[in-house]
């Protein structure tokens, strides 16, 4: 079974089918790029919340501990301890508090 390269039929057939292929192909990587993209943002966007849900919780605490100290008749001793913190070189923004989302 021989095929005749030098009919045009078979040539332009052969130059479709190759065309298809490659098209094929380049669809294929542009939507496994894009769906790449995609899902790392999703991860992101839920590490993100996962963070506020952290930072939500670690406030709670400090304001139970705070809540228990002037509930013993002392003070809370929140901003003082934030000072300490600070003068170790630690920042807090403030940024992602509930009351600034």
């Amino acid at each position: 079974m021989l095929i005749n390269w030098t009919d045009p039929a078979i040539q332009s057939a052969t130059i479709q089918t190759i065309g298809s292929a490659v098209s094929t192909l380049i669809a294929a990587i542009c939507a496994a790029v894009i769906g790449k993209q995609i899902a790392g943002r999703k991860r992101l966007q839920e590490k993100l919340a996962d963070s506020h849900r952290d930072i939500d919780f670690l406030l709670a605490v400090e304001a139970e501990h705070c809540q228990k100290h002037i509930d013993n008749g002392t003070e809370s001793n929140k901003i003082r301890v934030r000072n300490q913190v600070r003068e170790k070189g630690l920042t807090w923004s403030g940024r992602h508090t509930p009351g600034r989302r």
